[in-house]
């Protein structure tokens, strides 16, 4: 885990809009970097702790495997849209894109899920930014990335989500039981004061995502 407390990489190209959505990523999703590559293994931006040249390099050859499965005949192998590559050293995922790009990660040694909201929040940004058509990876929910005010007596439980500048209060309507939830995360169905229905759940490291249908 000391890697996790390194400074931030000297760049080797100028800041984007691209390098911040990822750096947005790595810190939603615990990862130490984070690459956009094209379909033919080219880094188009970056962000995060690891060395440039180790992330393109990371970034390059997990496209490269996306392609394979692509190619193969292996029966149901071809729509392969996300990967999670867990070892000792470093762990890696990949998440798919339009257009043949993918996000590709770096994360911590054994590292046991991809932070998969994070991923699809990036992804609709990512694509957005690009001009590039959305995917439509079909999801129960569209998740956001959001601040939550907590119940100072339960850090799981919320009282308010920030929206559109301002705490907005929630009323917990139950737990949010579903197979999306992992180890250790917490999930409430919620209604705002205007009666719209949120689902909200917190991660292990006390990131909260909120849910919409898509």
């Amino acid at each position: 885990m000391k890697i996790l407390r390194r400074a931030f990489v000297v760049r080797d190209q100028a800041a984007s809009q691209f390098s911040a959505i990822l750096l947005r990523l790595c810190e939603s999703g615990n990862a130490l970097g984070a690459a956009l590559v094209d379909a033919e293994g080219e880094t188009v931006d970056y962000a995060g702790r690891v060395n440039p040249f180790d992330m393109r390099v990371a970034a390059a050859e997990w496209r490269l495997v996306m392609s394979f499965f692509k190619e193969t005949r292996v029966a149901g192998w071809q729509e392969t849209h996300e990967l999670l590559v867990r070892s000792e050293k470093q762990s890696f995922a990949v998440w798919m894109m339009s257009e043949g790009y993918a996000i590709v990660l770096v994360l911590p040694p054994r590292a046991f899920k991809s932070p998969r909201r994070a991923l699809g929040e990036a992804a609709r940004e990512l694509e957005r930014e690009a001009g590039l058509a959305a995917r439509g990876v079909p999801e129960r929910l569209r998740w956001l990335r959001v601040d939550v005010r907590i119940d100072p007596r339960d850090r799981r439980r919320p009282l308010a989500i920030w929206l559109e500048g301002a705490w907005i209060p929630v009323e917990v309507l139950g737990k949010f039981q579903t197979g999306d939830l992992g180890r250790n995360e917490t999930g409430y169905l919620t209604r705002l004061g205007s009666g719209a229905e949120l689902v909200l759940v917190r991660e292990p490291l006390g990131h909260w995502f909120a849910g919409e249908p898509t």
